[in-house]
């Protein structure tokens, strides 16, 4: 009795301590507000600190559904022009911002719970190569453009950083929630509406991307090939859902497939169609070693069917969209001009002369962000250099053949681990975990580089969501 009496009343200074700490720590912060308002920021943070370390529970739930639901409808607000810094504000970097922060407070207080950060070491290897290729960038621009390279760079990293983060916390969310794999598909589906319901606004309006008198349907995103990227893996992951279900249930679900490729389609995006058309072949070949020859064909058959029903809605747009590919003397002048964007011909120019480029510096590259900075061909709409149009070719650039090298080890490991995820996936669940893993393949390496998934970074929040439920098949009861 006597020592109860003692803790409590030892604990009554310490309470009333830690109070006055707090009290003072606020109002210096508020005095530091006032003198130099960007403190207010550090004031934020630290409240945000404070309760996501109290309430961790609530503050991981609200995180993933973030990422999941709110994330893709945030690239409303991210488009960058000449006039903005590298640095500009907007609500897609805060939420970033807010990743690192939390991913920071949570992964300190696992480190003190002694839990394990990476779940998987194999996955942190992946993203120890794919920091290595950054840091390589963002030295060899601070090394040869000063300033302007250790901007771009410090901004490239602590976008990626976000991304990353965003993954971990996933990773620990699924390793809490037992339904896990539930909760997260439904979280993103309901991240879909808002971009679906802007492009079927786009379609019905007329108004939205015109290129070339044609409506090039972008959703919530800054370009079309970014929405048409961005649903790919929802369509697999459709397509490899039917593939279990019988009836009306596997219906339902090819017409989702279906729908959704439609839209995509509708964003006259070549890239989009290349990705759809490499991985719907390829998960039914991954899903072969798992499922057998049955498997094989009846995953042959649902992409058959999914292809007629999509070819009878949107063929005539597919034809009319690859018409446009020319590689005569008129293209080539177009190209010189800087007025054709779109054109395959305008890709092998850019491509060559980007590598001719960056063989001035071909060990570690000019740079991260120094492709929209020194690339020669310029787009006259806006005087902005265009970007690569190629992971590979960027990677090339900007860090030479070492950052190349390990985004390319970077990839692999990831899609070898996506692929290892599925083959241990509980069997009703296989076929989805194919299709997403075939979805990763496919925009990383079976297009070669073409989508520039790396600079897409609501596309990477959605495919790393879907990759973090790989992790939570086995948990869920």
């Amino acid at each position: 009795m006597e020592s109860s009496i003692s803790a409590v009343s030892g604990s009554a200074p310490w309470r009333a301590r830690s109070w006055l700490l707090w009290s003072a720590l606020i109002i210096a912060l508020a005095a530091g507000t006032a003198a130099v308002p960007r403190l207010g920021y550090a004031s934020l943070a630290l409240a945000i600190g404070v309760i996501a370390w109290r309430w961790s529970e609530a503050a991981l739930q609200t995180a993933v559904f973030g990422i999941l639901a709110v994330r893709p409808a945030l690239d409303l607000f991210s488009v960058r022009t000449l006039e903005t810094s590298v640095f500009a504000i907007n609500p897609a970097v805060l939420f970033g911002l807010l990743m690192l922060l939390l991913a920071g407070v949570l992964g300190l207080q696992r480190l003190v719970q002694r839990k394990r950060i990476w779940p998987d070491r194999r996955l942190l290897m992946s993203h120890v190569w794919l920091f290595v290729a950054y840091l390589i960038m963002a030295g060899a621009g601070a090394r040869w453009y000063g300033a302007l390279g250790a901007n771009e760079g410090i901004r490239e990293l602590l976008r990626v950083a976000s991304i990353v983060a965003a993954f971990l916390l996933l990773l620990w969310w699924v390793e809490e929630d037992a339904h896990a794999w539930r909760r997260g598909w439904i979280y993103l589906g309901l991240g879909t509406l808002l971009p679906i319901y802007f492009a079927l606004q786009q379609l019905i309006t007329g108004k939205g991307f015109i290129e070339a008198g044609h409506i090039r349907l972008q959703g919530t995103f800054s370009h079309p090939n970014s929405f048409g990227q961005y649903l790919v893996p929802f369509i697999l992951a459709a397509l490899g859902s039917a593939l279990p279900a019988r009836g009306l249930n596997r219906l339902w679900r090819l017409a989702v497939g279906a729908g959704l490729a439609v839209l995509l389609v509708l964003t006259l995006s070549r890239t989009a169609i290349l990705v759809l058309g490499t991985a719907v072949v390829a998960m039914p070949l991954l899903q072969s070693r798992r499922l057998g020859w049955r498997g094989l064909l009846r995953g042959f058959s649902i992409v058959m069917i999914f292809g007629l029903i999509a070819w009878l809605f949107a063929g005539d747009y597919i034809v009319r969209r690859f018409q446009g590919v020319s590689l005569g003397p008129e293209a080539f002048q177009e190209v010189l001009a800087g007025r054709s964007e779109n054109s395959f011909t305008w890709r092998l120019i850019n491509w060559g002369v980007l590598v001719l480029v960056g063989m001035e510096h071909p060990i570690a590259g000019h740079g991260a962000g120094m492709t929209t900075q020194l690339n020669p061909v310029v787009n006259q709409d806006t005087g902005q250099p265009f970007n690569a149009h190629d992971d590979f070719v960027r990677f090339f650039f900007e860090g030479g053949v070492l950052g190349l090298a390990a985004y390319i080890l970077y990839g692999a490991l990831l899609c070898l681990w996506a692929l290892r995820k599925a083959r241990e996936a509980p069997r009703h669940r296989a076929a989805v975990s194919y299709a997403i893993a075939a979805a990763l393949l496919a925009m990383i390496f079976l297009s070669g580089g073409t989508t520039e998934l790396s600079l897409h970074t609501a596309n990477l929040y959605a495919l790393y969501g879907m990759l973090g439920m790989l992790d939570a098949g086995k948990r869920e009861a």
